[in-house]
């Protein structure tokens, strides 16, 4: 178990540094201790005229620019970069739910106001509003085309959709509580829905039908991620087509971790947790599982044994995304949206995506050049992947 605690920073801090007397707060948390604060301020520069960034003494300053500022912890020697994003877009009325993006900059997000919106993430510009769920829409993904939508809520229906007309030729119907996660299969001839009513079933897009249940029996099922294996079989009915070498793994209401080969329809191993999985996500074989103890428990794919726990937060985990280079994002309840590596060379490393003033990170989608970051003050935020990434060099 790592020891580093959670240093957090104003949400405007990035406006505050650039006036000659500005202040902002920070402060560190180690795991049931008291929060110690501190203040940044500045000052001018008598030798030059530039400003100037003072810390607490607990810290210690690198550097900064117009996005980030990055500081030691001096008793720790946990190293923090604060990012500040791009842009902020207020596309929905809302507390967000869900974001996915695409690399021809096209996304879609979906609202508590029970909106599906595609959008334009260069111009802000909304192009679409998709309506037909009766209810919210709790995720929505893109296909690897760019150009079609899966969306999942609370009707128990999950609808795919054309991102450039908005017709919704494809419904998929068959679940009998609300749909919380959604997998692609391959180009996404398949895919693959996760459900509270505590099945995971695989769908034929092209005839609207269910082939056949992953998963059944576990209690509600809140997140599903899927890898590949090199055990491969033959699939005999060629409406079911990618599944032949995919692990499918979910996490539940109940704590439990569950891994099953899709084609074979098997489990192949299953983990009890502490707390509720709220999200999970695959890194080669590594399984990353965010859980509401605010645990960060990393689970090897061969076998579910669990390898590692990072337990820096009490707060739940509501979000997680993929980056490149065995990067990963995870957004918390409390706004907090944090960077790590799997690396070992990185692990006293951590990016801090700030901009949520303690409102939760719903949803991350991450298109390469970009991460965005859905959050319950109805914004969607975006920032750019190469402020953080220098930090993992």
């Amino acid at each position: 178990m790592s020891n580093f605690p959670v240093i957090t920073i104003q949400c405007d801090w990035n406006d505050v540094i650039r006036l000659p007397k500005g202040e902002a707060w920070i402060s560190s948390k180690y795991l049931n201790k008291s929060s110690e604060h501190g203040k940044v301020t500045t000052s001018i520069n008598k030798n030059d005229g530039k400003i100037k960034i003072n810390l607490p003494n607990e810290y210690q300053y690198i550097s900064h620019s117009n996005l980030s500022l990055v500081v030691k912890h001096i008793d720790s020697g946990l190293k923090v970069a604060f990012v500040a994003p791009t842009r902020a877009h207020n596309i929905h009325k809302h507390a967000v739910l869900s974001v996915a993006t695409a690399e021809n900059a096209i996304a879609v997000s979906s609202c508590e106001g029970d909106k599906l919106l595609v959008w334009d993430s260069r111009t802000n510009e909304p192009l679409l509003d998709l309506k037909g769920h009766g209810g919210p829409v709790y995720k929505c993904r893109l296909f690897p085309s760019g150009i079609v939508v899966i969306s999942a809520g609370a009707d128990g229906s999950s609808r795919i959709w054309s991102a450039e007309t908005g017709i919704n030729p494809v419904t998929l119907k068959g679940h009998v509580m609300s749909v919380a996660d959604i997998c692609i299969v391959d180009k996404g001839r398949n895919v693959i829905t996760v459900s509270k009513d505590g099945s995971a079933k695989l769908w034929d897009v092209g005839e609207s039908k269910c082939l056949d249940n992953i998963l059944e029996g576990h209690g509600p099922i809140n997140c599903c991620a899927l890898s590949t294996t090199s055990e491969e079989i033959q699939v005999e009915n060629e409406r079911e087509v990618g599944t032949g070498n995919k692990l499918l793994v979910v996490g539940c209401e109940s704590g439990m971790v569950i891994c099953a080969h899709v084609a074979k329809r098997e489990e192949l191993w299953r983990l009890q947790l502490q707390s509720p999985c709220n999200s999970c996500i695959i890194i080669d074989n590594t399984v990353i599982v965010g859980c509401s103890d605010g645990k960060i428990v990393h689970i090897s794919l061969k076998d579910g044994s669990s390898t590692k726990e990072l337990h820096e937060s009490a707060n739940p985990v509501l979000s997680m995304a993929v980056l490149t280079n065995q990067m990963f994002v995870v957004g918390r309840q409390d706004g907090n949206c944090t960077v790590f590596s799997l690396q070992g060379a990185f692990e006293n490393v951590r990016v801090q995506l700030t901009g949520s003033d303690c409102d939760g990170i719903r949803d991350i989608s991450f298109n390469g050049k970009w991460i965005f970051a859905g959050c319950r003050d109805s914004n969607v935020r975006k920032y750019d992947f190469n402020q953080v990434t220098v930090h993992f060099k």
